[in-house]
């Protein structure tokens, strides 16, 4: 009896070892939670990057197809990676594509443990001059402070060929701060709950802004070229500081560099010895020339604080004005003479990818009236219509640097200079002090940060008019929609085009008739 007994378990532990073993070989040991990305195409190679998330602590090796078809029947170019922790499982490829496939579509994928990422669509910039070339632009996309519908938006529009940030790209407050009040009711908490700090910290904010589906569509649909402002590291940075950082925070060095190896962990950005210096360029032919700039972290000097000028509750503006024309770094010498060498008259367009509103920005004198009272300071009262700088961030702040910027890109074709920063959209002409025309500036909307609206609500149509009167070379502002901007190069002129989108607080949303312009070849907008 026992014996049959045992008999019969024996065939039946013999018999589930294969069900076992089959359950176990089908369990995924991987996966692409991240999605894919691509990004700094040039004439001849495009970074194709991923990030496994592993169920073991290991090495992996990962192959990456480059194919002309979705289907991966015609692959063009594959290799091999080796990733693990020390790369915090990130895949990064500078993939050279075939001259022969130069500015066509082509598809990437990804291959580990038998596990297949999403398929991504990416291109390297032409060599020879298209007919037309479209460059979609955007900056500021706080996690909590809304959807990233206007990601969407441009992962799903078809004309874009190449898309630019110009930073902002994350926010690094804590759980409860900046534009942060209706995170829990949409389900944008980010993680980790304090502010970002340490390499981790990054790492994971990081992590809850690539698990977002638009952001990740965008991603996967279109190539992109990222430069840092300040957030991805922390408010308002310079080379040596930030206002949002103090001694109880530890070392700002320490904290940059964090913030920086996550960023290139992170991003499908070309890697280099000297992180910090970011600045770098691409072509389209010799149609665009496109200068991507760090007006942040390398060459930066403090910002002036206007607080410190105040005595007795009154603003010393003799003082202000005379310190604030000093010389004092922005790019810096090093940039500059970069940039010096790299604006060429052989472009038809030199656009330049930065983050600060170039252009004068001066608070108008309707910020006088007791109506603001509530949203303005004494500060803002009284440099309004003083035609002296408010936000010392921006190159208002560094108006000497201003001018030794507008005399190097003067050599060009013709500049279109862009802009993020501000959350709101800017469209000026720029003039050097001598009123010569040296560009168009075209600032760029926020895909989610607060806008002048959201201050200011229905005084907004007011105060946008008044930026207008009083700032020469200010055609026209938006602080009323969030979204992006597409530039649609041709030989002899740009169309503008803001994108907007009706809200960013749903899902629910609609996209808005765009606001559009055309930049004429070096030609002041009239």
């Amino acid at each position: 009896m026992h014996r049959r007994i045992f008999v019969k378990s024996l065939v039946f532990l013999l018999a589930s070892f294969p069900l076992k073993i089959l359950s176990f070989s089908n369990k995924k040991l991987i996966s692409f939670d991240f999605s894919v990305a691509s990004g700094d195409p040039t004439n001849t190679h495009v970074i194709l990057w991923t990030k496994i998330t592993p169920f073991k602590k290991k090495k992996y090796s990962v192959r990456w197809e480059v194919s002309t078809d979705i289907s991966f029947t015609n692959i063009i170019v594959e290799g091999m990676s080796i990733t693990g922790n020390q790369k915090n499982y990130v895949v990064k490829v500078d993939a050279y594509i075939p001259q022969e496939y130069n500015g066509k579509r082509i598809y990437y994928r990804f291959i580990s443990e038998g596990v297949i990422s999403d398929t991504g669509i990416t291109s390297t910039l032409p060599t020879r001059n298209p007919d037309q070339f479209n460059i979609a632009f955007c900056s500021c996309s706080n996690y909590p402070a809304g959807y990233f519908n206007a990601y969407k938006e441009m992962a799903n529009d078809k004309e874009i060929d190449l898309v630019l940030h110009l930073g902002d790209y994350i926010y690094e407050y804590n759980r409860n701060g900046y534009a942060s009040s209706d995170a829990k009711e949409m389900g944008r908490v980010v993680d980790p709950p304090n502010e970002i700090i340490s390499l981790d910290d990054y790492r994971r904010r990081f992590a809850t802004y690539r698990r977002d589906k638009d952001l990740q569509s965008l991603h996967r649909n279109k190539p992109m070229i990222a430069v840092w402002d300040d957030h991805e590291i922390t408010n308002d940075a310079w080379k040596e500081g930030a206002q949002n950082h103090n001694f109880g925070e530890g070392s700002f060095s320490r904290r940059k560099k964090n913030a920086l190896k996550a960023y290139y962990e992170w991003m499908p950005i070309r890697d280099t010895k000297q992180k910090q210096k970011i600045w770098r360029d691409f072509s389209v032919g010799n149609l665009i020339n496109l200068l991507m700039l760090d007006t942040r972290l390398y060459g930066r000097e403090k910002q002036l604080d206007i607080s410190t000028y105040i005595k007795n509750g009154l603003l010393d503006k003799k003082q202000y004005k005379e310190d604030l024309f000093k010389p004092r770094d922005l790019l810096g010498k090093e940039q500059l003479n970069w940039l010096d060498n790299k604006v060429k008259k052989t472009y038809r367009w030199s656009i330049f990818g930065q983050q600060l509103l170039i252009g004068p920005k001066y608070l108008p004198s309707i910020f006088k009236s007791d109506e603001f009272n509530s949203s303005a300071s004494s500060t803002s009262q009284q440099l309004a219509g003083e035609k002296l700088a408010i936000n010392t961030d921006q190159w208002d702040g560094y108006p000497v640097e201003r001018q030794k910027l507008y005399k190097i890109i003067a050599k060009s074709q013709a500049n279109i200079v862009l802009a993020g920063d501000s959350h709101n959209s800017w469209f000026s002409n720029l003039y050097d002090d001598d009123e010569n025309f040296v560009g168009v500036e075209i600032g760029a909307p926020a895909i989610s940060s607060p806008s002048l609206k959201d201050t200011y609500g229905e005084f907004t149509e007011i105060i946008e008019k008044s930026f207008i009167e009083e700032n020469d070379g200010l055609i026209w502002v938006n602080g009323s929609h969030k979204g992006y901007t597409s530039l649609a190069i041709h030989k002899d002129y740009i169309d503008v085009s803001y994108k907007y989108v009706s809200t960013v607080k749903s899902k629910d949303y609609r996209s808005l008739k765009p606001y559009t312009f055309r930049v004429e070849h070096n030609k002041p907008y009239t």
